[in-house]
């Protein structure tokens, strides 16, 4: 399955307040967030604590949130909320958030 590419005509985020301050309170080392994108589709930005530095950003596209989840996962992420089987937390303007960590089933040796 091929990855839609970015949406390079879209602004770069200005994070919300409300954003902002769910990075800062995450146990999490990221804290995924997900707006919709303009022609369809998640537009998804991992951003690591405290500060929120955007750590990956890519598009999904398909249904919610399995289309995140499943790019989160190739990417070797899982997001708690699905892990937990729970919803993302709501963002303002249409997004949703949730805590990040680095899926180690995969193999990958890296660890924060």
């Amino acid at each position: 399955m091929r990855n839609p590419p970015l949406d390079l005509a879209a602004p770069p985020p200005s994070w919300d307040l409300d954003v902002l301050q769910a990075v800062r309170s995450c146990a999490a080392p990221l804290y995924a967030v997900a707006y919709p994108a303009p022609r369809g589709g998640w537009q998804v930005s991992l951003l690591e604590r405290p500060d929120a530095a955007l750590r990956d950003s890519f598009q999904a596209s398909g249904d919610w949130p399995r289309t995140v989840d499943q790019q989160l996962t190739e990417r070797g992420y899982v997001a708690l909320a699905s892990l937990l089987c729970m919803n993302w937390t709501p963002l303002p303007q249409g997004g949703r958030g949730s805590e990040v960590f680095r899926d180690h089933h995969d193999g990958a040796a890296e660890s924060w």
